[in-house]
């Protein structure tokens, strides 16, 4: 990795307020697993797309909005000056946006946009709330350009009616450092210590989901007998497990347990998929901590794309498992090494592919990448600056965060 190319990237707006809305950035507080998940708007990946831009913006003063209620449209131009989106899969059939247009239609403030997806299938027509694509041409008109994951968003966004995207990727990636980089050029994958994540509960929007559910059963049964962690995100059963185990109610943990097993198509009877599922699964609520656990693994291996990217801002090497559109945009754009479940992968061909991971690619990449972003920022008339360069270097409080859309 040549020396002069510094990877971190940092947004500059000095004197300026910032009000944040979508993903968040932080859980604040402890309570139930549930509520905590909620805090993270149902998924706890979507705190990486936060955290990924609030820090990496350096201002006055940035927070994330209170709440619609605590500050009138038509007077939060008094708090703040521009208004920061880190977007996730807005651009769904099920999404309604129509308080969120309503509100930020009758604020006065420019807004941009970071990471907007979509999850659409290839070939499937959008049917999107009245409200949420007004929303989408709001985010049009109060900024230059939508900062978007991938070219199959953009055109969505352009059979919609809007042009002017910028194919920018996740925000999630804005904090990778060079130590990251460099690790990731010279480690070699290995079974060692192994971080595995699924979504077996979102198969309905795979591109094959037969293929998907297969792959992901297969590696499940395959890495039970491995030194590997299950690293969960929004998966019900299996945070119903970690609650009765919490708790000591050994009948709602067995009950949990047998759910999950079904999910994976094995016998909840077997002792390494009990003693695995009982003692492997691992949840996080802090981006450090998620990623601070990664720098421990010697590989990660899922269909959770924020899962992966843990393990990249740790410099850990992660195969990417494609199951959808939106994971295969982000992935074809970054270079990463990927395989795509249009068809079920046996078990140990994941395994083969996930031991020979070359992110060269990746890192040739990201130097493009980091210019796209400064472009993109240059079309909105905002300013990058190289890492420490921020007079204000992450000034600002977290206010209580809003909800957020599904990563």
């Amino acid at each position: 990795m040549p020396d002069q190319l510094d990877p971190q990237f940092r947004i500059s707006l000095p004197g300026k307020r910032v009000c944040f809305w979508g993903a968040p950035a932080h859980v604040t507080g402890g309570g139930s697993l549930s509520a905590q998940l909620d805090a993270t708007g149902a998924n706890t990946g979507n705190l990486f797309i936060g955290h990924g831009l609030f820090h990496a913006l350096d201002c006055a003063y940035k927070a994330y909005h209170p709440g619609f209620g605590a500050i009138p449209a038509e007077r939060l131009h008094e708090h703040f000056d521009l208004v920061f989106v880190p977007a996730s899969n807005f651009v769904g059939n099920g999404v309604d946006l129509t308080a969120h247009h309503d509100y930020f239609a009758r604020a006065r403030l420019p807004i941009f946009c970071f990471g907007l997806g979509s999850q659409l299938l290839p070939g499937q027509k959008p049917a999107l709330k009245p409200g949420t694509e007004r929303f989408l041409h709001l985010l049009s008109e109060r900024g230059a350009s939508i900062g978007v994951r991938g070219a199959f968003t953009a055109e969505v966004l352009w059979d919609m009616g809007i042009r002017n995207t910028s194919i920018v990727g996740c925000p999630s990636l804005f904090g990778l450092r060079s130590e990251a980089l460099n690790r990731l050029l010279t480690a070699e994958p290995a079974l060692d210590k192994v971080a595995c994540n699924f979504s077996n509960n979102v198969r309905r929007h795979a591109i094959d989901p037969d293929g998907m559910r297969t792959t992901e059963n297969a590696l499940f049964q395959r890495l039970a007998g491995e030194n590997a962690f299950y690293i969960l995100q929004n998966e019900a059963p299996e945070m119903e497990l970690l609650a009765a185990q919490a708790r000591g109610d050994s009948t709602a943990a067995a009950e949990a347990l047998r759910r999950i097993a079904r999910l994976f198509e094995v016998s909840g009877s077997r002792e390494d998929v009990r003693r695995f599922l009982e003692r492997r699964m691992r949840i996080f609520f802090s981006v450090p901590d998620w990623v601070g656990c990664m720098q421990t693994m010697s590989a990660s291996v899922g269909t959770r794309f924020h899962g992966n990217v843990a393990a990249l801002l740790a410099g850990t090497p992660a195969l990417f498992l494609v199951h959808d559109m939106r994971t295969r945009e982000l992935c074809e754009l970054l270079r990463v090494p990927h395989l795509l479940l249009e068809r079920p992968v046996p078990a140990e061909e994941t395994v083969e592919r996930l031991l020979a991971c070359d992110y060269r690619p990746f890192v040739q990449q990201f130097p493009r990448l980091l210019m796209e972003w400064r472009l993109f920022l240059a079309r909105n008339g905002l300013d990058s600056a190289s890492a420490g360069e921020g007079p204000e270097a992450d000034a600002g409080a977290n206010a209580e965060l809003a909800p957020a859309l599904t990563a």
